[in-house]
């Protein structure tokens, strides 16, 4: 009589980010069922992204009753038993909402509710060099329309970012490392670093132990918006202040979307940095990025090369943040008066707004899945 066959192992992998690092792209892939493992399967439980799982971490981590710490454990539940009941070799998570969990008590979650979930759990995280990232990060909080950044030019949000550590990495990948061992991979959001110069076949590679892969369709998310695009979206976002955090954030995410399926604009500037705040931030960075290179890198200078590189490829002068200084008057003008027309369109209490804009773009991404005699 034949042995009883052996049952499977099961991996869940949660990516955790960074924000600025393709994670958009990734989650893409998988959504759309574009990642197939040779002989293994995945399960991807999100529409898009779980980035709800960082507010939930944090709800549990505040909880201060035993009632509150029960409610905040029901998601966690819930996703550990859909985990669990899949047949799948693999269990992906991503969120890189995660970027701002403690290591800890993301430690003491996932032992909680997932150690049962799967024989075997991995964390997966890319890093963006220090100039590149502020220069991403000040351009995404235009767009999903962030007072402060709003209000303020690169310097000064470079320099807000500096007087509060946000971008001192070691600290935090550190203490991921500590918790996790070697089960937490670090990667540099590096092309010339990334495996077929792709952050998509990188995280396949990296996060599922080199199995080979084939990845259909176009999996890249093009959400970069020029300067001239920032200053009007800026325009639009201005006039959305009074609303809430999170319809602003689907708003910047919607134009961002839309603006990715029109041809190129005739004008089109690249948001960069200039040259003397390229070597401020190599001096407040450069240590940091020693470090980093050293815990997560093998020493080999790669945190540190980009600094460097940052302040060779710098503009000679700053950048305006001034949508007057980049859009002709007429349009201007145009812009204003729409985005007073969306303004008001957006008070409409009936309407949650924030969940239609988000049901739409997945909507939209499942949308393009379908085969065009599906379509027809």
């Amino acid at each position: 009589m034949p042995a009883p066959e052996r049952p499977r192992r099961k991996t869940l992998i949660f990516h955790i980010g960074d924000h600025k690092t393709g994670s958009t792209s990734v989650q893409l892939a998988f959504a759309k069922g574009q990642v197939t493992l040779d002989g293994h399967s995945v399960f991807y439980p999100a529409r898009l992204a779980s980035n709800t799982l960082g507010a939930q971490c944090r709800a549990y981590g505040n909880a201060e009753t035993p009632e509150a710490r029960q409610k905040a454990a029901r998601p966690f539940q819930k996703l550990a038993a859909q985990i669990q009941a899949s047949n799948a070799d693999f269990a992906l998570i991503s969120a890189e909402a995660l970027e701002t969990v403690p290591a800890a008590l993301f430690h003491e979650i996932a032992g909680t509710f997932f150690a049962g979930a799967a024989d075997e759990i991995r964390i997966i995280g890319y890093v963006r060099p220090h100039a590149a990232r502020i220069l991403s990060s000040f351009a995404e909080r235009i767009k999903v329309g962030t007072p402060r950044a709003l209000r303020s030019d690169l310097d000064s949000f470079a320099a807000r970012r500096k007087e509060v550590g946000e971008f001192i990495y070691l600290p935090r990948f550190a203490a991921w490392r500590e918790h996790f061992a070697d089960r937490f991979t670090l990667r540099p959001m590096i092309r010339s670093q990334l495996y077929q110069g792709d952050v998509v076949s990188d995280f396949i590679h990296h996060a599922f132990g080199g199995l080979a892969f084939t990845i259909s369709g176009e999996s890249q998310a093009n959400e970069s918006l020029c300067l001239e695009d920032l200053m009007r979206l800026k325009v639009l976002q201005k006039a959305l202040l009074h609303q809430s955090k999170d319809l602003r954030l689907k708003v910047g995410w919607e134009f961002s979307r839309l603006a990715g399926h029109l041809p190129p604009a005739p004008a089109r500037t690249r948001l960069q940095l200039h040259r003397a705040l390229a070597k401020t931030l190599r001096d407040s960075y450069l240590e940091d990025a020693r470090d980093m290179d050293r815990m997560f890198f093998s020493s080999e200078p790669l945190m540190q090369n980009e600094l460097h590189a940052a302040v060779k490829k710098a503009i000679p002068e700053p950048q305006s943040a001034v949508p007057a200084d980049h859009l002709p008057p007429s349009e201007l003008h145009g812009l204003t008066l729409m985005a007073g027309m969306i303004s008001g369109l957006l008070d409409a209490g009936e309407v949650n707004w924030p969940a239609f804009l988000h049901g739409k773009r997945v909507r939209d991404a499942e949308a393009a899945l379908q085969p065009a005699s599906a379509a027809e």
